[in-house]
């Protein structure tokens, strides 16, 4: 439980340092703030290992998924952060992490679960989680992209201050994360439905259809994009609207057996 403790304050402490790094304080210091992010992540991964058996298939309670799922989105802005210098999704998704992390204190560790995790299924899953965290990822981008052509629009030029891509990038990054989250979240959907025995009666049917729904909705703000120049409004709406299918259909269930369930 202290690797746990040590996360959140590591957690907490980098995302204070880079939420005032977006509005151009302590820029001295955003090398230590990101390495504290790096620490944060490596001692949350430690405390899974840990405190969990994350090689038996029986461990995977909505809680450790959930803890995994942010890990794994708090490692991926570091990484897209080193490739492309844009901070803006890293100090909520951190903060968001700790958040996960805190709840370790007061949920007890469940071994309910009906995963299998064969080879095949946990090539599917991980395709799942890297397209999930992608796209999250990319929905993010669009709310930078919408503040900051919103304030230029209204002749803001302070934004231009502020340590942030210029919007050509901002957009090229977007439409490029789009691009590799539905790529794998095609192949994962498809992997699904080859490995996926009995597909109608193995309870998954739900999480198939609301991918695909969320898969189609991705795939017109790519096509909207390069057709029609959408921008803007339009794709942070269809975005937000994907990737919360993609939230109800990878949790829902989860959260309706586990949590409503068993605390009715």
């Amino acid at each position: 439980m202290s690797l746990a403790i040590a996360a959140v304050f590591a957690y907490l402490a980098s995302a204070s340092g880079l939420f005032l790094r977006l509005f151009n304080k302590l820029h001295k210091y955003t090398g230590l703030f990101i390495g504290k992010g790096v620490v944060a992540i490596c001692l949350h991964l430690g405390y899974l290992f840990s405190a969990f058996d994350l090689t038996h298939q029986d461990t995977y309670s909505l809680f450790l998924v959930c803890n995994i799922f942010a890990l794994f989105g708090a490692a991926l802005v570091m990484a897209f952060y080193f490739f492309s210098k844009n901070l803006f999704a890293v100090p909520m998704v951190l903060l968001f992490t700790s958040i996960i992390c805190s709840g370790n204190f007061f949920v007890l560790p469940s071994a309910e679960s009906n995963a299998h995790w064969s080879l095949e299924n946990f090539a599917h899953i991980s395709l799942a989680l890297f397209s999930y965290g992608v796209l999250t990822l990319a929905t993010v981008l669009t709310y930078q992209y919408s503040f900051l052509a919103n304030r230029l629009k209204h002749h803001d030029l302070s934004v231009l201050a502020l340590p942030m891509p210029s919007l050509n990038s901002i957009e090229h990054q977007i439409i490029g994360l789009l691009k590799l989250g539905c790529l794998c979240l095609f192949i994962s959907i498809f992997t699904g439905f080859i490995f996926m025995e009995d597909f109608w009666g193995s309870g998954q049917a739900h999480k198939t259809i609301l991918s695909i729904l969320a898969f189609m909705l991705f795939i017109s703000v790519i096509i909207g994009h390069q057709k029609q120049g959408w921008r803007g409004r339009i794709v942070v709406s269809l975005t937000t609207i994907g990737i919360s299918l993609l939230t109800v259909g990878y949790f829902g269930s989860r959260f309706i057996r586990e949590v409503v369930l068993q605390a009715a």
